[in-house]
C-alpha cells in the first residue's frame, strides 16, 4: 500500500507514462531526477515483494542469521598493538559518533580529564608513553606482582574483570567505563579489561548487576550442563 507522500508525488504514474512513450531507464532517471532502482521498483513485476522480503530480513536479522548465515566463515581478527594514549581516546571523548571533538567534550562530565592522569592511576608516576612503571592492582591500588613474584610493569596490568595479566596495548584489550556511563570520564571510572569480558559487561549498568547476571548464568549452566 502506497503512503500519502508517494501518491502526492505521483512518481509511479510518471515513470509508467514515460516508459510507455518509449523512454529508456536512463532517460526516465534524468527526466524525473530519480534512481534507476526506483524505476525498476515501479516497473518490474515482483520487485515490491522482493524489497519487502529484504526489509523483513533486516527487521528480523537475528533470526535470519541463525537460519541462513551461521555457516559463513568469520574473518579472524589480527592481533596488533596501539599506543596507550590512543586507546584512551574513546574514554576521554565519550560516545563514538560523528560530532566534532568540541561537541563531544561539551557532553562529558569531566571536561578537563587528561589521558596521562588515567594512565598514572594504573602505573603511578607515568607522564610519558615510553616511561616504565610498576602497575597497581585495579581493585586494591596496591603494587601488583605476577605468580612468580615479579612486578607487573608497563604496558602490562591485571585485567579488572578477569584478573589475568594483560598487555594493555593489545588489540584484544579495551578501555572501559566502570559504571557503564560513557559520559563519565572521571579518573576513577577508568579501567583496562579484556574485550570478551567487556562485551559481557556492556549492558550492565554496574558491577553489582553484572555479578547477579553471571551468578544466574552459572547456576543455570551447573544445573543443566
Amino acid at each position: 500500500m502506497r503512503n500519502n507522500l508517494s501518491i502526492k508525488r505521483g512518481l509511479k504514474e510518471d515513470i509508467i507514462k514515460l516508459r510507455n512513450e518509449g523512454y529508456s531507464f536512463r532517460a526516465i532517471a534524468n527526466e524525473l531526477k530519480c534512481s534507476k532502482g526506483s524505476i525498476n521498483y515501479h516497473l518490474s513485476e515482483g520487485a515490491a515483494e522482493k524489497v519487502k522480503s529484504r526489509l523483513g530480513r533486516i527487521e528480523w536479522r537475528k533470526l535470519w542469521r541463525f537460519c541462513y548465515e551461521n555457516g559463513k566463515n568469520k574473518v579472524k581478527k589480527i592481533y596488533g598493538e596501539t599506543l596507550l594514549r590512543k586507546k584512551g581516546r574513546a574514554f576521554l571523548y565519550g560516545r563514538k559518533d560523528k560530532n566534532t571533538y568540541r561537541k563531544k567534550r561539551m557532553g562529558l562530565k569531566n571536561k578537563t580529564t587528561k589521558i596521562f592522569q588515567c594512565l598514572d592511576r594504573v602505573w603511578p608516576g607515568m607522564k610519558k608513553e615510553k616511561e616504565v612503571f610498576q602497575a597497581v592492582n585495579q581493585w586494591t591500588k596496591q603494587p601488583d606482582y605476577d605468580d612468580n613474584g615479579q612486578p607487573v610493569m608497563t604496558p602490562y596490568v591485571r585485567c579488572k574483570l578477569t584478573d589475568k595479566i594483560i598487555n594493555a596495548k593489545g588489540s584484544n584489550i579495551q578501555v572501559d567505563h566502570v559504571d557503564g556511563d560513557r559520559t563519565n570520564n572521571s579518573i576513577d571510572n577508568f579501567s583496562f579489561v579484556q574485550d570478551w569480558a567487556n562485551a559481557m559487561k556492556s549492558d550492565a549498568p554496574n558491577y553489582d548487576v553484572l555479578e547477579e547476571r553471571l551468578e544466574t548464568m552459572l547456576k543455570t549452566l551447573r544445573k543443566y550442563k
